[in-house]
């Protein structure tokens, strides 16, 4: 069960990966306009991958708003008597608001879907339900146009269905392009 749950550590926290374009100045819509996303991947009785694309907007130097879309796809053989394979996909909404230079506040809301595979009725039908986190991070540039990051959020409306982790730890890398 130990080598589970640290497979897990390793995909949804440290698999984490993200790539932001940093506006060097602000004086067109274009400048302010990042681009990134995040991609996660592991094989094994767990298998996990995820695609995350975003584009975000810096609104003021403190205030930034994005969206994405994220998709995963796993497949889970750990238990000998039956496999789970499925997949979601969930647009996304976030903000993020520093309080100091590298200390920011994070809200984000997710809509996930996915196929209802219990129902005996309609086994193709996709099934949804929402995700609304928030929390903070705290960013560590290491070159003018790169940082790294860390964010601890909470799913602040859990719920019997949720596929994800609470609280959700992200570390990633960003850079310009």
């Amino acid at each position: 069960m130990r080598k589970y749950i640290f497979r897990l550590f390793l995909v949804l926290f440290l698999g984490t990966i993200a790539f932001s374009a940093k506006a060097q100045d602000f004086n067109t819509f274009t400048d302010k306009l990042y681009w990134g996303g995040n991609f996660g991947i592991s094989f094994g009785t767990y298998t996990y991958i995820q695609v995350a694309p975003v584009v975000s907007y810096a609104v003021t130097d403190k205030f930034i708003v994005g969206l994405g879309l994220d998709y995963t796809y796993f497949k889970d053989n750990r238990n000998p008597l039956y496999s789970y394979e499925g997949s979601t996909w969930s647009p996304r909404l976030f903000a993020r608001y520093f309080v100091l230079d590298d200390l920011f506040l994070h809200g984000e809301y997710l809509q996930v879907f996915y196929k209802d595979v219990y129902n005996t009725f309609n086994p193709d039908m996709w099934a949804t339900y929402r995700l609304i986190y928030a929390g903070g991070g705290y960013r560590s540039w290491i070159g003018p146009n790169s940082y790294t990051f860390i964010m601890l959020l909470f799913n602040v409306e859990s719920s019997d269905f949720d596929f994800g982790i609470n609280p959700l730890i992200q570390i990633g890398f960003a850079a310009g392009f």
